[in-house]
This record gives C-alpha cells, sequence and structure tokens, in this order.
C-alpha cells in the first residue's frame, strides 16, 4: 500500500505544473546578468585622488573655521526678509550632538542587523529634513542666535543688499573663505 501510495505521488507531481517565477523575479535576474556583464565589460573605477573629496574636505575645515560671514534670508516667494554680518556657516535648526535614531536589536529570518547613522566630521548628526536654520548674526557687535524659517544664504564676502529688487550683490572686499586650489598629489 505504502509503495503504491508513494508511487501515486511521485506520478501526480510529475504531471503537476509548477508554479512559474514571479514577473519581478525574473526581472531582479535579468538586472543581475546585467550588472554582472557592466562588472566584467565596464568595471567601476578607481582612483588615487579626488578632486570632489578634495573640495568635500576643504568645506568641512571652512565650516569649523570661526569666520566672517554675511547672510541673507528670503521668504518663501524669494522676497529678501533680512540680512546681516554672521559668524560661520548657517547649521540646520534640528542638527543633533547625539545620534537621533534608536538602535534596536529585531531578529528576523535568523538574520538580526541595524543600521545607525554616523556623525558627520565635524562631530554632529546632519538634518535630513528641516528647512529651517540657525545663524549666529553678529549685532552690535554681539553674537546673536538667529533662528530662521526662510531660504538662508550664506556668503563668505561682503554683500550690498537691495530690499526693493530683492538683490543681493557683492560688495568690495576679500572673500573670508577661499578654496584651494590644488590637482592630484
Amino acid at each position: 500500500m505504502k509503495k503504491f501510495t508513494i508511487l501515486f505521488l511521485l506520478v501526480g507531481l510529475a504531471g503537476c505544473n509548477l508554479p512559474k517565477d514571479s514577473a519581478e523575479s525574473i526581472d531582479k535576474k535579468a538586472v543581475a546578468r546585467q550588472q554582472q556583464q557592466y562588472a566584467l565589460g565596464q568595471p567601476m573605477p578607481a582612483f588615487d585622488w579626488s578632486l570632489e573629496r578634495d573640495v568635500a574636505i576643504q568645506l568641512y575645515k571652512a565650516r569649523n573655521e570661526r569666520v566672517q560671514t554675511w547672510t541673507v534670508w528670503r521668504s518663501d516667494y524669494g522676497m529678501i526678509e533680512g540680512h546681516c554680518k554672521s559668524i560661520g556657516y548657517p547649521l540646520p535648526y534640528d542638527v543633533q550632538l547625539t545620534n537621533p535614531l534608536k538602535s534596536e536589536y529585531k531578529k528576523s529570518n535568523g538574520v538580526a542587523g541595524v543600521t545607525l547613522e554616523q556623525a558627520e566630521p565635524n562631530g554632529l548628526y546632519s538634518s535630513k529634513t528641516s528647512v529651517a536654520t540657525w545663524i549666529r548674526a553678529i549685532i552690535d557687535g554681539k553674537e546673536v542666535p538667529i533662528y530662521i524659517e526662510g531660504k538662508v544664504t550664506c556668503y563668505p564676502y561682503p554683500i550690498t543688499v537691495d530690499y526693493d529688487k530683492s538683490r543681493v550683490t557683492r560688495a568690495d572686499g576679500e572673500p573670508t573663505v577661499v578654496i584651494e586650489k590644488r590637482s592630484k598629489k
């Protein structure tokens, strides 16, 4: 009887149409094949030096310096609402000193994994969503924090502001921050 049942099941399964791959599965396989071809025919380049990385490093260094800047803020309609001398570059309102993400251990399908943000090189956790900004305005010789919800532009050189035309132009004076012109070392 057992032999008959097993034989019956095997014959039955042989005649069944097993489910085909889903369209999504087929697409994933095709993309993976194409990516393998690109890796062979057009491998990812490796560079000894990167201009963009060098500029990013210089910008981090400049943002970490106490430099004279000039800040202008605009309404959502582009009209200038205010301007002032300032120190350094603006900070997003919700920049944080500590990691804003909470680490939780979760295990599913036998795999445990948590992704946490890393601090920026300046030791802060930068905003991903805020439009609001803090600036360090210079008012009557004092550094004053100003919270701004409009669009903020910070200049590393003196400016002239025309409120009637809502225009900012460069005034006489040297820039306080300069990106060095460097090439491959």
